[in-house]
């Protein structure tokens, strides 16, 4: 367990790399990070972004080590370091009723509205590659859905970070259409496959988890 500011704690950094890994060997596009929340530490929306800063985080990390694999190549030795935008001050959360929560999880939907999780883990622009087929993607996406605390279905509170502005997430009535994103991270998944923002509480573990997607082809 890897020590942070703000009463957090990387859990399982060792899994959480694993898992990591072998979705990006099968071709999922989403990226996480699991926190362990300290004691005495309130579960509040503050916590949930100090999730997301990790997020971005991680999300960094794994963008320069990309980028140092690419300026060998001569060719683009020149190419600019990555910087992605994270306006946390402008991202607004939205919590999930139990029956989205419910929905994602299983990869249905809610009044044949909505779209699951498990969809969008084996369905990116580029497609997946699952070894042994249908039932080693289910295999992943449950051991990543335990992973992040999704198991504990009756106590978790999931916030999405991008309501409004995710067409294949239904925005809550209460929330306003059209959001301007607060990360250019998110500029590739609106052009058509969507967006991914998600932070879930497990009081149960009590653990703080993000993830994110967005993606095109």
């Amino acid at each position: 367990m890897t020590e942070h500011a703000f009463g957090l704690s990387v859990a399982q950094p060792q899994r959480s790399a694993a898992l990591r890994e072998r979705m990006n060997e099968a071709g999922c596009v989403f990226e996480f990070v699991v926190s362990e929340v300290g004691p005495g530490v309130s579960p509040d929306e503050s916590l949930h972004r100090q999730a997301l800063r990790l997020l971005h985080e991680q999300i960094m990390t794994v963008a320069m080590a990309w980028h140092q694999q690419l300026i060998r190549q001569p060719q683009h030795r020149d190419r600019a370091i990555p910087i992605v935008t994270w306006d946390l001050d402008q991202a607004k959360a939205v919590q999930l009723e139990k029956r989205w929560v419910r929905s994602l999880v299983r990869g249905g939907s809610v009044e044949e509205e909505g779209r699951g999780l498990y969809q969008a883990f084996c369905d990116p622009p580029y497609g997946t590659r699952f070894s042994g087929g249908e039932e080693h993607a289910q295999a992943l996406f449950q051991e990543w859905m335990d992973l992040l605390g999704f198991c504990e279905q009756d106590d978790i509170v999931v916030l999405n970070w991008v309501d409004g502005c995710l067409a294949d997430l239904q925005a809550s009535v209460d929330s306003p259409a059209g959001r301007v994103p607060w990360s250019d991270y998110f500029d590739a998944g609106l052009e058509w496959w969507g967006i991914w923002c998600l932070t879930v509480w497990s009081p149960e573990r009590r653990t703080v988890s993000a993830l994110v997607a967005s993606a095109t082809d």
